[in-house]
């Protein structure tokens, strides 16, 4: 398997020896990848991950005992997770996972419900937060579906075009799980008033190492751009990561097409600001936000890496490891701390808040969404702002199914 040195040494850092908390210290794992589609936002998540669990543990750590983290380079090989899987499961004993790939989770599933591993996963699939099905599996952010249909509520209140209905397109990646809110997504759309125009797959073909591979990312771009500008959609959603969103968002302006891009939580963070007027259905606080919350990673960032910068996805990092700290927390005061304890601590936030980093957390046995909100933001003069404040889609359990 992989491994990236400068990550690890990092984990040395965070989980040597620390004389103040001397009890056994509360093991959790993560399945994260460095590279490839999902690389870059996974790179700052755990940055943020290791800096929030550091933060923590020096702090005291959850009831004086300090949090481990345990990384593990996802490479999205099934054979290599499967042994990063049983190792963690078995060997390390962890108390909780976190997945950053909802198609790793995918792959893990029955794994995680045979060993009753209470699992986080960064973007969680309606179908996968239905709780009679998928019990051991939450998320800290809205599903994809639910932030399509935020964006949509949005395009169809904030538009300003009332002589006819708004047009909206959808681009997304190949990948099934990426996609399988589309058709909700479109049926959603119809029924607050917008016509949908079409909606069209990005195979990311940037990573390959085939002879002629750039060539035809760039190709199959033009094309689908080209496609966009026939179709010429009011706005167009994007479900892509935010490299090819700016691949997608750069030709774009080349071509001169006038369609207003709006992404999705994966596609919108920090790089896209040289591209003024791109909108983000973004429920996680950009870096250095004025909320709450953000005073603590400024903290810590000043502290122990001054000139780093980092994306929102840092954020998300350090907010995952509170909502981690929090459910062994909350399972601590019980004898005999069991993963199943934590699965039921998991299932007992309700409006818990995290200073603003994410939307305010309720998670019940029967719903394992953590929200249904997020703001809109946008990219002005170079810089991310607000472009809304938060938005609430209905919690239909139909979408669970």
């Amino acid at each position: 398997m992989r491994k990236t040195f400068v990550f690890f040494f990092l984990l040395f850092i965070l989980i040597r020896p620390n004389t103040c908390l001397s009890q056994p210290a509360l093991k959790v794992g993560t399945l994260t990848p460095f590279s490839g589609r999902m690389g870059d936002a996974g790179r700052e998540s755990v940055r943020g991950m290791l800096d929030a669990a550091r933060s923590l543990n020096q702090r005291g750590g959850v009831n004086g005992r300090r949090v481990e983290i345990i990384l593990v380079d996802d490479t999205f090989q099934p054979a290599e997770i499967i042994a990063a899987f049983r190792k963690l499961n078995e060997v390390d004993n962890i108390l909780l996972l976190h997945i950053y790939s909802s198609v790793t989770a995918q792959t893990l599933i029955p794994h995680i419900q045979l060993s009753r591993i209470p699992t986080l996963v960064s973007s969680l699939p309606s179908p996968l937060a239905n709780p009679s099905r998928h019990p051991y599996l939450f998320s800290i952010i809205p599903t994809p579906l639910d932030l399509a249909k935020i964006g949509i509520t949005f395009i169809s209140e904030k538009s300003n075009i009332k002589v006819r209905k708004p047009k909206l397109a959808f681009i997304g990646s190949s990948d099934y799980l990426d996609q399988h809110f589309l058709e909700e997504a479109k049926m959603y759309a119809k029924t607050v008033g917008l016509d949908v125009e079409l909606d069209v797959a990005f195979t990311d073909l940037s990573l390959s190492k085939e002879p002629g591979s750039s060539d035809r990312t760039v190709k199959q771009i033009t094309s689908i751009l080209s496609a966009i500008g026939q179709a010429n959609p009011d706005f167009t959603y994007l479900s892509l990561n935010a490299r090819e969103a700016s691949a997608l968002i750069q030709e774009g302006k080349k071509m001169g097409l006038k369609t207003r891009w709006i992404c999705n939580s994966r596609a919108f963070d920090e790089s896209l600001t040289p591209y003024d007027g791109v909108l983000g259905v973004q429920p996680i606080s950009f870096f250095g936000e004025g909320v709450p919350g953000m005073a603590e990673i400024r903290e810590a960032h000043q502290k122990w890496h001054t000139y780093d910068t980092h994306t929102l996805f840092y954020v998300e990092g350090w907010a995952t490891v509170l909502v981690m700290a929090e459910a062994l927390g909350r399972s601590l005061p019980e004898q005999q701390l069991s993963r199943e304890k934590v699965r039921k601590s998991m299932e007992s936030f309700r409006n818990y808040v995290l200073g603003g980093l994410v939307p305010p957390l309720t998670i019940s046995p029967d719903d394992h969404r953590p929200s249904v909100e997020s703001r809109i933001l946008v990219i002005k003069d170079g810089k991310i702002s607000v472009q809304s404040s938060f938005i609430s889609v209905p919690r239909e359990k139909k979408n669970l199914q």
